[in-house]
């Protein structure tokens, strides 16, 4: 049985007794630089192992890229679907926890590999690692494989679909930008990029049909398409397209459903049979952005017309590419080897170079063998080499090699990796060319290959228009979903990430000779909604009220009023999300005779409605041309153009109204040929198209589907959600926005405000030691420190960080007094409005991690032990005066300590309403008004917090920060 916490303990006490070490050997010149731990990094934590109980059986192993074995045989499981999290220049793993010991392949000049675990705070081997699990930059450039492994885990796709289900997920773009994976900027950059897509649009397609998701296709990303082996792939389409990408699962989730078709389907049409993929993914997911489940909300993710089995090279789980250079053995010789005797190892027939190609079947038992070394090995038949190598290997001949611990992977031009959880000895085997409902669902992850872009023709008169595709939609059932958009608990309201204005708020004009603001004569006409990261803020320098500047509206409003709202991603309803229900009586929705009423005319009022508000004169007319289109629907005229309204209602100017339309509405893929729904559209082609009746008919059989689903309640009628506008908004915004506030004085006034300075305010370099004036000026330059951690200084602390009770509480682990103080720190950053990750990282600073005399009740007056987390009111050559303070503020317990700093901080610095002082910078340089209201004098105060703060921010990747820069007025 091991104990962890044992093995932690022991672990962090050697890497500590080794930095002491080597700290010393650096001071007395026996080291020529500082040196982290010893390169030994598998003995550290296996001795640790050990420590905690594990058996030292088998553990005689030179490398630590090889420990994955004796790890396997102390009750550690490897756990799947593991994920590499950079945060800055930090590596962690998804879901690490303490106990974890990860096992890290070879990298160039570290031929041994890699080990470690995980303490809770940092990955430790022989030394803490303050960068992640990788020891050094060549494993971080190199993306090095590695194998994530956990005492006594079962990490079934059972628990970890369970684990997906509390709402906590991750959200990407389905496709990326370009053939090389590199990720959209923004949520307007992908947008934009399928905007040039000339069919599939949300809603109302280019047939005028319903149309509930949208098309990506090879005419913007080609990246994304795969030629299959159809002759008539090769006809259309003369160079093939690689795959190079795939389409990917936008959120986490779980597999509920699929059709993997064997090969292309086809259908009669008058040029010839058409060939189109009837291959699609459906994946449900859960999110819940607050505390109760009443906040969150179930969905699903589908993904339509993927690219067949036979579009692959070979049967997916058989292709290979080898990660490592690895010998490789004859099939005789390991046979030889093997009867001769278990402790004789076979002759070496050459080495198979990184990159080369193999077929190996994991679930063929006759094709998997145990070393002596415990190491797994396959029979693989070589494919192909690479084309720079010195192997003498034989394409076509069968070699064994290891292939555990990430030394070959699925081959590009393979299927998709969630196909291997319906491999044998998998519950539910994959079944061709039906629907299959998953009694057993699995879990995948935001990010995973879903498939590539099947070929389409698509029929049109007298022949067909030839493309690859994928069709995407987003829906629910979920009866939470209108009480979802509202954000019912407040969710990020800390952490605003939009400004939006309503009518009629009056509008400010800066005087921009004086620096000051007042009411102008106009108010705004239109709402407004703009990304908070790009609305700047000035000061009125004579009542130093803060003010936002609309650049639409090209004048200012105050900060701190009712309005303008600023709102969290997840108010979904206030950005403008709003719902429709529709019960048509057809799927066709513009066939030219019957006039659009009902649905399709709320959508043109909605247009017509945002048309009116625009006060650009460039599109003055467009409310008049939505008005007669509304007027010619009310006529009932029964000849009208479809094109036209299908124009109109795609209008890229008001691209958001419709997009942001959720509706309610029956799915074509419920209903069958044979249904009322489809009668309308079926017999108006029964004369004048009877081919096309015949095609649509025929269509309607093979793609129906949502039926068949039988462990999932879906339809007839669900939430449909534009896939892009809708997942996009609740994606995790980049957690780094960064707003340039302007100063009306120059940094030399502010340096000669300093410098004039005298008695207990004079600029120190820590709390002692005289400084210089071109010093003093480094420091305050904001240009100079912008880099790395340095820009922690600009912070704003003035908003709770929104971390969990358990990661503030792994923050304060081992910080003395204030250890197991989370609850205090987090009750005191919600009543006053500050960063509980400051205020813990400031106390740490201030009292010597928990031990200092204000800290622990060796300070005392009048008969009273005082205590002062915060330093406040303790100066240099005075720190009585910090006693005093923490007597009459009546601080006599750690937590009144904790709780009433805080409170003083706020009220004086971060939260004050005629002067804000909500960054380090701000309250050591006040740069508002220099030279007062400063809280400490040595010079390095802010920055000397700076690396801490980064330490700490970087362990709670869903902490949003906002970075405020000061900018002088240039002399």
């Amino acid at each position: 049985m091991l104990d962890k916490n044992v093995a932690v303990s022991v672990l962090n006490t050697q890497a500590l007794a080794r930095a002491k070490i080597n700290a010393e050997n650096f001071k007395n010149g026996i080291d020529k630089k500082l040196k982290y731990g010893e390169s030994k990094c598998a003995r550290y934590v296996k001795k640790a192992l050990i420590a905690g109980g594990a058996s030292a059986k088998n553990s005689g192993i030179e490398s630590a890229k090889n420990y994955g074995p004796w790890l396997l045989e102390n009750n550690f499981k490897v756990v799947d679907n593991a994920t590499t999290v950079r945060t800055g220049g930090v590596f962690t793993i998804s879901g690490q926890q303490v106990g974890d010991v990860v096992v890290i392949q070879a990298a160039p000049h570290h031929v041994h590999g890699h080990m470690a675990m995980f303490n809770g705070t940092h990955w430790v081997s022989d030394f803490v690692q303050e960068r992640g699990f990788y020891p050094a930059q060549i494993y971080r450039d190199q993306n090095i494989p590695y194998a994530l492994y956990r005492y006594g885990a079962n990490t079934t796709s059972e628990q970890n679909a369970t684990a997906i289900r509390k709402g906590k997920i991750k959200i990407v773009w389905p496709i990326p930008s370009n053939s090389r994976g590199s990720e959209f900027k923004n949520q307007e950059e992908i947008l934009s990029h399928i905007g040039g897509e000339s069919t599939g649009q949300y809603m109302i397609g280019r047939s005028g049909m319903w149309h509930g998701g949208i098309h990506i296709t090879e005419a913007t990303t080609p990246w994304c398409a795969l030629s299959g082996k159809s002759p008539l792939e090769a006809l259309d389409f003369p160079v093939p397209f690689k795959g190079e990408q795939a389409v990917r699962c936008m959120a986490d989730g779980e597999v509920v459903a699929y059709r993997v078709c064997k090969d292309y389907l086809t259908l009669a049409w008058e040029s010839g049979p058409l060939s189109f993929s009837g291959s699609f993914v459906l994946v449900k997911h859960f999110i819940q952005p607050g505390e109760k489940e009443s906040s969150g909300l179930h969905f699903y993710t589908l993904y339509m017309h993927l690219a067949p089995y036979s579009a692959y090279e070979a049967e997916a789980e058989n292709q290979w590419a080898i990660q490592n250079t690895l010998r490789a053995y004859s099939e005789m010789d390991w046979l030889t080897a093997k009867l001769t005797s278990d402790k004789t190892s076979p002759q070496i027939a050459g080495h198979i170079p990184k990159g080369a190609r193999v077929e190996w079947d994991p679930a063929d038992s006759n094709l998997n063998a145990t070393g002596n070394n415990k190491r797994k090995y396959g029979l693989v038949t070589l494919k192909g080499l690479p084309e720079e190598t010195s192997s003498t290997l034989t394409p076509g001949q069968r070699y064994w090699v290891v292939v555990d611990n990430n030394n070959i992977k699925p081959a590009p031009g393979a299927g998709p990796g969630w196909w291997r959880h319906l491999l044998p000895p998998a519950k539910e085997v994959m079944v061709f060319d039906k629907t299959v409902s998953l009694s057993f669902p699995f879990a995948i992850k935001a990010g995973d290959p879903i498939g590539h872009m099947g070929y389409y023709q698509a029929p049109k008169d007298g022949g067909y228009e030839a493309r690859y595709q994928v069709h995407i939609e987003c829906t629910s059932m979920d009866d939470n979903l209108e009480n979802f958009l509202t954000n019912p608990e407040k969710v990020g309201e800390k952490n605003p990430l939009w400004l939006k204005y309503s009518p009629g708020l009056a509008l400010f004009t800066k005087d921009v000779a004086k620096g000051t603001f007042a009411k102008g004569s106009t108010s705004t006409t239109r709402t407004g909604i703009l990304p908070l990261s790009k609305v700047t803020t000035e000061t009125d320098t004579s009542t130093k009220q803060e003010y936002w500047q609309l650049r639409p509206e090209n004048a200012y409003v105050p900060k701190g009023q009712a309005e303008p709202q600023l709102l969290s991603q997840y108010d979904l309803a206030k950005l403008g999300f709003r719902t429709e229900t529709s019960e048509p009586t057809s799927f066709d929705y513009l066939d030219g005779k019957n006039q659009p009423v009902g649905f399709f005319r709320s959508l043109i009022n909605s247009l017509y409605e945002v048309a009116t508000s625009d006060t650009r004169t460039s599109h003055a007319l467009v409310k008049h041309n939505y008005q007669r289109l509304l007027d010619k629907i009310d006529s009932g005229s029964d000849r009208y153009s479809p094109m036209e309204y299908w124009r109109a209602l795609h209008n890229p100017d008001y691209r958001d109204t419709i997009q942001k339309t959720i509706v309610k509405h029956p799915s074509d893929w419920y209903f069958k040929k044979d249904d009322a729904i489809w009668q309308p559209f079926l017999n108006a082609l029964k004369k004048e198209a009877p081919e096309w009746k015949k095609y649509s008919e025929d269509f309607l059989d093979k793609m129906a589907w949502m039926q068949d689903v039988s462990t999932e309640k879906l339809g007839p009628s669900l939430w449909h959600m534009h896939p892009i506008l809708f997942l996009g908004t609740l994606k995790s915004a980049n957690r780094i926005t960064i707003v340039y506030k302007n100063y009306d004085y120059t940094l030399d006034y502010a340096l000669n405000k300093q410098m004039s300075l005298t008695g207990d305010s004079v600029p120190t370099y820590g709390n002692y030691g005289a400084v210089t004036r071109e010093q003093v000026r480094d420091y305050m330059n904001p240009e100079l420190h912008q880099e790395n951690s340095e820009i922690y200084q600009f912070l704003d602390i003035s908003a709770p960080s929104g971390i969990s009770r358990e990661d503030l509480g792994k923050l304060l682990s081992g910080q003395g007094v204030l250890s197991g103080k989370e609850d205090v720190f987090i009750a005191a950053a919600q009543k006053y409005n500050v960063s509980e990750i400051y205020l813990a990282s400031h106390a740490i600073l201030e009292t010597d991690r928990g031990r200092h005399a204000f800290a622990n009740g060796s300070k005392m007056y009048n008969n009273r032990h005082v205590y002062n987390m915060y330093g406040i009111g303790v100066f240099p050559g005075n720190t009585q005066n910090g006693v005093v303070v923490a007597y009459n503020k009546g601080w006599f317990s750690v937590d009144e300590a904790i709780d009433g700093g805080a409170k003083w901080i706020s009220e004086k610095f971060v939260n004050n309403s005629k002067n804000q002082q909500n960054t380090l910078y701000k309250m050591r340089w006040n740069p508002s008004n220099p030279g007062t209201r400063q809280y400490a004098t040595s010079i390095n105060w802010a920055l000397i917090q700076k690396t801490d703060m980064k330490k700490m921010f970087d362990q709670f990747p869903d902490a949003n920060l906002r970075f405020e820069i000061p900018v002088y007025k240039k002399g």
